[in-house]
């Protein structure tokens, strides 16, 4: 009986010592990190990692954009509204931004071409996506900086801009194409790559709103931080896993144009739900959603100059205040 005993307790050791053997390194945990991504232009962000994932990475999703929040919150990584991730740091999320996956893909559309300037919308109608996230904070700056004066409405407004927001950028194609059947002059701002469609539909491009914040800014840069890359305070310290998946997205930008004809097949491989699932892209198109990944000092200025902006219009989007410099990935 002792000598059964004594090898139970042999056996017990042993299995002891392997499980500290496989413990997981803090640094690289064994399972890998969990990376979840709004579905729609965001996610062309990313499509280089979801067609070669790195190592490290154990699940990446992409899931409807208005349950981001909420799942930024679960993940280990995410790609989120620049506003968002400034709100998450704010309210004490251990969260570190990375870079900026897009840089904007925002154009104003007409039923016609009598817009040639902003204070050509004074008076006008616009239907709008992204009603307190960053196309809305985009537009309204320009407008404000315009010396217009914005209004939420169902119709226009005598000496006043006055925005429709709608869900998605589908329910902003339904209103164009209705007015413009009915002979009515309204306004729509839309992303790519629903601003193609839009084109084919007849529908007039009359500003690019990156060209426009450029101007207003005088960066270098073509654009802002529209989405952005954040990861937990762990994830960060894994320094050769920060490494690869900054390596995977530097190379996005390059990968969507040259594989355009594979980009619409890449997402819906992941999520067959996708708004994209049925999309046929062109390089060209692809291009306008500027979704080359940037991360250091071109990024902060961008998210910064975006912040800024956010906190003019409405500040508790992101929080009540800029974030400190800890918020910001160093490598």
């Amino acid at each position: 009986m002792k000598k059964f005993l004594s090898i139970l307790l042999v056996a017990a050791l042993a299995v002891t010592a392997l499980a500290l053997v496989g413990c997981d390194d803090p640094e690289q945990p064994q399972e890998g990190y969990t990376f979840v991504i709004p579905d729609g232009a965001p996610a062309l962000g990313a499509v280089s990692v979801l067609n070669d994932v790195p190592d490290g990475i154990k699940s990446v999703e992409i899931v409807p954009s208005n349950t981001i929040s909420q799942r930024a919150v679960q993940s280990d990584i995410a790609i989120v509204p620049a506003n968002l991730a400034a709100n998450l740091y704010n309210k004490g999320q251990d969260v570190k931004l990375v870079g900026t996956v897009t840089h904007g893909n925002l154009f104003v559309l007409g039923t016609s071409d009598s817009v040639k300037t902003l204070s050509d919308l004074e008076g006008k109608l616009v239907y709008s996506i992204g009603q307190n996230s960053v196309p809305d904070y985009v537009f309204r700056t320009l407008i404000k900086e315009a010396g217009l004066d914005v209004v939420q409405g169902d119709a226009a407004q005598e000496g006043k801009v006055t925005v429709n927001y709608k869900n998605d950028g589908s329910e902003v194609m339904q209103q164009l194409v209705a007015a413009k059947k009915e002979g009515k002059d309204v306004v729509g701002v839309l992303a790519e790559p629903a601003v193609t469609n839009a084109k084919a539909k007849g529908m007039v491009e009359l500003f690019d709103l990156q060209s426009l914040w450029q101007t207003r800014t005088g960066a270098d840069a073509t654009g802002y931080a529209q989405a952005v890359l954040i990861v937990k305070g762990d994830v960060a310290k894994d320094k050769a896993f920060m490494d690869r998946l900054i390596a995977a997205l530097e190379g996005n930008g390059a990968f969507v144009t040259e594989h355009s004809g594979e980009v619409a097949g890449i997402i819906a491989k992941v999520y067959p739900q996708s708004s994209f699932a049925a999309q046929t892209f062109t390089a060209e198109t692809l291009e306008r959603c500027n979704c080359a990944f940037t991360t250091g000092a071109a990024c902060k200025a961008e998210f910064e100059a975006m912040a800024q902006a956010i906190m003019a219009i409405n500040g508790q989007a992101i929080g009540g205040k800029l974030p400190d410099a800890a918020f910001y990935y160093e490598g």
